[in-house]
């Protein structure tokens, strides 16, 4: 059930970003072909093909990381400061090195990549905190409802993501490799329900975009 409601939420995200396409910011529009993408790599019969040697481990590991450049580089288009976004993109390059060697010569091709996506979430949140800091100081004089500003609400839903992804990927290998039943119940909700709030969270910033820009016209 839970899957099954996961898909039609990554769908309407993608329906939701292609109707507003025009009316969404420059640092938004990456999200369509990145949804896109999502949405066919999740469809089921797609996924399937993908399993080789009894895992999709080894394409997830990958998925992974374009999902942590493309939300990286969305998070980090908010800093304002050239030297202080070069240092983060910097760190980001560093990090996206250090998962391909985890996933090739340490954790191995065929298992889940965990100290790499663990560090890319770890990572991810400091972004997060970052901007968050930046956005409640800021001297601007223009006034921001935070529940209907589409950057906000974005973050928001990434962050939410790599706080579950980072409690349960430092779990994963000990649990997973252990064959805890009650691990996989746990996980299987955790993760879906928080596809649902990402997603969710995303749908509800393109949807203010397209409010914010019809009230404007």
């Amino acid at each position: 059930m839970l899957d099954s409601l996961y898909y039609v939420t990554f769908i309407a995200a993608f329906v939701c970003c292609i109707f507003t396409y025009k009316s969404l910011d420059q640092n938004f529009k990456w999200f369509l072909p990145f949804l896109a993408f999502g949405v066919v790599y999740n469809f089921p019969p797609v996924f399937q093909l993908l399993i080789i040697r009894h895992t999709n481990a080894w394409c997830n590991n990958f998925e992974d990381i374009l999902e942590f450049i493309c939300y990286a580089t969305f998070i980090m288009s908010f800093e304002k400061r050239a030297k202080r976004k070069k240092h983060m993109y910097i760190v980001a390059g560093i990090i996206i090195v250090l998962s391909v060697i985890d996933i090739f010569w340490i954790q191995g091709f065929w298992k889940r990549a965990t100290i790499a996506i663990v560090t890319q979430n770890l990572f991810g949140l400091w972004l997060i905190c970052s901007y968050y800091y930046r956005l409640l100081n800021d001297d601007n004089e223009e006034y921001i409802e935070l529940m209907t500003y589409p950057p906000f609400l974005a973050v928001t839903g990434i962050f939410f993501y790599y706080l579950a992804m980072t409690f349960y990927y430092s779990c994963f290998s000990f649990m997973v490799y252990k064959n805890n039943y009650h691990f996989y119940l746990i996980a299987a909700t955790l993760l879906d329900l928080n596809s649902l709030i990402i997603n969710g969270l995303f749908s509800f910033s393109f949807i203010c975009f397209f409010r914010k820009n019809s009230l404007s016209s």
